[in-house]
């Protein structure tokens, strides 16, 4: 079992703070800087994952899917119904 948490991370290049890795590309960085060459690495592999996991997906028989029992009949005979 994989269990992958909800992570919250903020990341930016100190000399290139506007950079935006989804928006601007591998043609936004500028001189080829090697903190926003990371970056654009870290949001490449972060867009994969979740791809894969979407594909992946889950069991949906198991969670959406309760088998409930089925009531019995009743089999005591009545002394009224003849």
């Amino acid at each position: 079992m994989l269990k992958i948490g909800v992570i919250r991370w903020k990341g930016r290049c100190a000399k290139h703070p506007r950079y935006d890795p989804e928006t601007d590309g591998l043609g936004g960085i500028r001189g080829g800087c090697l903190r926003c060459e990371m970056l654009l690495k870290i949001y490449n592999h972060h867009y994969s994952l979740m791809r894969l996991l979407r594909e992946f997906g889950s069991r949906p028989a198991a969670r959406s899917k309760r088998i409930e029992p089925k009531p019995e009949a009743d089999r005591q005979m009545s002394l009224l119904d003849l």
